[in-house]
């Protein structure tokens, strides 16, 4: 089932978009910034077309109507779809119904929301849905603040194992047991480990180059995608992350 069936906005005729564009007018009484176009289905290209502080302008005075109209969050949902099916592809190796786990936390992330932060109001919607879908699969820093006892005598992996090839090591599975090695000796924190492996795969999404920023792991680009996740400044992410590195290499030396 796609993610947009999943939500009931696959098609104009769903009952949820028939109520939105109904209303719509109705509802840009209330919020005025609703009506830069006269019909609902009109907002897709118009968002398109226009500057990101229009945009968080749409999605903000969208995140205040839905506070007393869900059909707000249907709508919300509608105009986030692709960002979302981009998210479930991501995350598809984690769960075969990730279709269905993305679209209802997606639903309940944009029900949550109430304008804060007003910018990057698409961003913030989807790196939040992808937090709680890792936490739910038990995958991230989030899982690990649910539930840190079972974090510490589980060992947790944001990479999944590579089947064994007659090729050579695997590399994310040597890099998943230094670090499960290294916060079992106390020279990494469980948080630390779980950043560090988000950061590890998403340097190898982007294929980083190994030379930049050790080893691709404090790359601009690769903290700026991981900041999302983690609801933090990508400065944060790097300093962290640094920190991190710097208590791995140093475990690594003291057991050479």
């Amino acid at each position: 089932m796609s993610l947009a069936i999943c939500l009931g906005v696959d098609t104009h005729e769903r009952p949820p978009m028939r109520w939105a564009r109904d209303h719509w007018h109705d509802w840009g009484r209330t919020e005025p910034g609703l009506l830069v176009v006269s019909d609902l289905l009109d907002l897709p290209r118009w968002l398109w077309h226009t500057a990101p502080e229009g945009r968080d302008a749409v999605l903000a005075a969208l995140a205040r109507t839905a506070e007393h109209d869900a059909g707000a969050v249907s709508v919300t949902t509608w105009l986030l779809v692709p960002g979302a099916v981009n998210l479930a592809r991501q995350l598809a190796d984690l769960s075969p119904d990730i279709d269905a786990l993305v679209a209802g936390q997606l639903w309940l992330t944009v029900r949550a929301y109430r304008g804060d932060p007003p910018r990057r109001v698409a961003a913030t919607l989807l790196a939040r849905t992808r937090r709680e879908v890792m936490a739910d699969l038990g995958v991230g820093e989030a899982a690990l603040r649910r539930d840190r006892i079972w974090a510490s005598t589980v060992p947790m992996g944001t990479v999944p194992e590579a089947p064994d090839l007659e090729t050579g090591p695997d590399p994310e599975r040597e890099l998943a047991e230094l670090l499960e090695d290294a916060a079992q000796a106390g020279a990494l924190t469980r948080e630390d480990r779980a950043l560090l492996l988000d950061v590890a795969r998403e340097a190898a999404r982007l294929d980083v180059p190994a030379r930049r920023g050790r080893g691709g792991l404090m790359t601009p680009s690769v903290a700026e995608l991981v900041a999302e996740d983690y609801a933090a400044s990508a400065r944060t992410v790097r300093r962290r992350a640094a920190r991190a590195v710097a208590g791995l290499e140093a475990f690594r030396r003291s057991t050479q």
